[in-house]
């Protein structure tokens, strides 16, 4: 049931992003950076998974793949279109590829040697951990426009955010319950751990601002006390002055 919930998270983020670009034709605030590394993440993961996959195992499986890896490539396909791309900001849009693929491909190389070093040689087991590490990573190009927009963006943009959170988030307690309650459930520490980063990537930017506002309030609120030890300082040293 948590997985269900997860799957249908993410699919609604995307059904909302191919709404918002191919019929609203709105691609304000909208990082096509973060489109892009989520096709890679998908064409990665699943030629990794398509190397022993089982079409009988789970239709669902087989569903999710696809509808992955085709709406990805046709949300790319809309930006990329003549009508839409004029729609997009991209002077907003300036995260570089590199700056996440490189250290994404080191870590996942670094991953398997120090930690799994019998699938070293083994170029579907690195790319399955490079999407990994990809996926958790490819939210920053639009936690960035975020960020530099002090978040105020759009209702859908905010949406499109909320339900990318959900599916890792629900999914965390999806691994927690199999962990605890499936026996044969292999715990997979790389997962975990760049699951919890790929929420906390979303959410930094209102948690940025959430604590950059009460800090600064609370600077404010304490101005009166700072401002009455000043006073009450200064009036004690006329008063040694005087005498």
């Amino acid at each position: 049931a948590l997985r269900l919930i997860s799957d249908t998270a993410r699919i609604l983020s995307v059904l909302l992003m191919i709404r918002r670009l191919r019929f609203k034709r709105n691609g304000n605030n909208v990082s096509i950076k973060t489109q892009e590394f989520f096709c890679i993440v998908y064409l990665t993961r699943y030629s990794a998974d398509s190397a022993d996959f089982d079409l009988n195992y789970s239709l669902y499986n087989a569903f999710i793949i696809i509808f992955c890896i085709t709406s990805s490539i046709y949300i790319l396909y809309i930006s990329d279109n003549v009508r839409y791309n004029t729609l997009l900001n991209k002077n907003e849009d300036i995260s570089r590829h590199s700056f996440i693929l490189v250290p994404s491909a080191i870590a996942a190389y670094v991953h398997l040697k120090f930690f799994n070093p019998g699938y070293l040689n083994d170029i579907f087991e690195y790319l399955w951990t490079l999407s990994i590490i990809l996926d958790a990573c490819a939210m920053i190009p639009q936690a960035l426009i975020i960020h530099r927009k002090r978040c105020n963006v759009d209702e859908g943009i905010r949406l499109y955010c909320f339900f990318q959170f959900s599916y890792r988030f629900v999914y965390i307690f999806d691994w927690i319950f199999l962990d605890a309650y499936d026996e044969p459930y292999r715990h997979c520490n790389l997962v975990h751990s760049f699951g919890v980063i790929r929420c906390l990537i979303i959410a930094l930017p209102w948690l940025w601002k959430y604590f950059e506002i009460d800090s600064f309030h609370l600077a404010v609120g304490e101005l009166p006390l700072v401002a009455a030890e000043a006073l009450l300082d200064r009036n004690d040293d006329m008063q040694e002055v005087d005498h």
